[in-house]
């Protein structure tokens, strides 16, 4: 069996998923101990009961040597030592958090951001519309979401490129992929980051500002309790800032590639933007962001036929239940009028499920329905390159996107 640990299968899992669907839907790897869950009715399944399989699960501390002693330093004695996020964490803590988070992100909150988020894509397209061609990732899919999750939380978004830096420096180590020199160099990062947000929640605890940080730097959990520090930090920058925008950036160049790949896609939308929604539904089904999270067992059970132990880790694999027959028809298939699209695992589901999940599918809708009106002619610039993904046993980050394209505006007005 292909090893999911390697970054060439990671480039192309889809082979392999199906596979372990037809074979083994519940494997476990023999190179790291874990279990991978393939299937979406056991995926579904395992996800229903969150205290039987819990998710407070450091990737980290999954590795052979654990979280190294040098990273934890650099914590301990330069900054703060991250708490986990809302996502990998559990009552009573992933309560508090959520509920905090939820008061950020309510519908009517994201509905009245609808138009920044549209302004912003107008932007960015004015910038390369008449170039014909541009890199999409660096040009698009990246500055979009963090210009929007930086404008919502306080902060200049001037600074892109640093927080690029930090964000890549949180997400890094939870894909399980890098070296430990790297590693370091992480933490260091997001210790410089934990500085620059401290600094923040200090001004804005003596200059409330209409915020993301004053809402934070001036809340309590629900019971009243103070919200310490490092956890606050964890907050803003993990669940914030990193989760605010890697896997909508991920969602949108993935989005971008199926529709310079598909044109007749693309003249779907452009014939009837209403199927935009649907699009991108099935861009999260088929490309999910998240391609899988962690599990552990709290105690002896069977499930799919397979026992269980205390403290047994799953890796439920959100990319392969995705794309399973047996869920979906024509799993492997864009199909823009499919019923109930939305019924993909990429979010997550019941406790767990997204917090941010209304933003990001608003980034996304908005993305596209803005990139379809304003260009046509898709279609990548280098068709036989083989395109390259950010090593990650947790995300699908597209690293590069080269694509041509025509003003579809100026070829109205010719």
């Amino acid at each position: 069996m292909q090893n999911l640990m390697d970054p060439e299968v990671q480039a192309c899992p889809y082979s392999l998923y199906k596979r372990l669907r037809a074979e083994a839907p519940i494997y476990r790897m023999p190179e790291t101990g874990f279990y991978l869950v393939t299937s979406y009715a056991l995926c579904k399944e395992i996800i229903r009961q969150p205290d039987l399989f819990i998710s407070g699960v450091s990737p980290l501390a999954l590795k052979p040597d654990g979280a190294t002693p040098e990273v934890m330093a650099v914590y301990e004695n330069h900054g703060w030592v991250p708490t986990a996020s809302c996502s990998t964490s559990d009552p009573p803590r992933h309560t508090k958090v959520r509920a905090l988070l939820s008061q950020l992100f309510t519908t009517a909150k994201v509905r009245a951001m609808a138009p920044y988020i549209e302004q912003t894509a107008h932007s960015l397209i004015d910038a390369f519309e008449q170039d014909g061609e541009c890199e999409f990732v660096k040009a698009f899919a990246h500055p979009l979401p963090m210009i929007i999750i930086a404008e919502q939380i306080g902060v200049p978004a001037e600074d892109l490129e640093i927080f690029k830096r930090w964000s890549d420096a949180i997400v890094e180590p939870f894909g399980m992929m890098i070296e430990k020199e790297r590693e370091i160099e992480c933490a260091r990062l997001v210790v410089e980051m934990q500085h620059f947000f401290k600094k923040q929640i200090d001004l804005r605890r003596r200059e409330p500002q209409d915020d993301i940080l004053t809402t934070l730097a001036t809340s309590n959990y629900g019971d009243g309790e103070e919200i310490p520090m490092n956890e606050l930090l964890s907050i803003v920058t993990i669940d914030l800032l990193a989760s605010g925008n890697e896997t909508t950036t991920a969602g949108i160049s993935a989005g971008m590639l199926m529709l310079a790949e598909q044109p007749r896609v693309l003249q779907a939308l452009r014939d009837d933007p209403r199927l935009i929604p649907t699009f991108v539904e099935e861009v999260l089904r088929l490309e999910s962001p998240a391609q899988g999270m962690f599990r552990e067992v709290t105690r002896d059970t069977t499930i799919g036929g397979v026992n269980f132990r205390k403290g047994d880790i799953l890796s439920l694999r959100f990319g392969a239940a995705n794309r399973d027959s047996a869920a979906f028809h024509d799993a492997d298939s864009i199909d823009l009028h499919r019923k109930k699209a939305g019924n993909h695992l990429a979010f997550g589901v019941g406790r767990h499920h997204c917090v941010g999940a209304p933003l990001a599918r608003q980034e996304l809708i908005i993305s596209f329905r803005v990139i379809v009106d304003r260009l046509q002619g898709i279609a990548l610039k280098n068709p036989d390159s083989v395109h390259k993904y950010t090593p990650s046993f947790f995300g699908r980050n597209l690293e590069t996107l080269a694509i041509t394209f025509e003003s579809a505006r100026r070829a109205a007005a010719i």
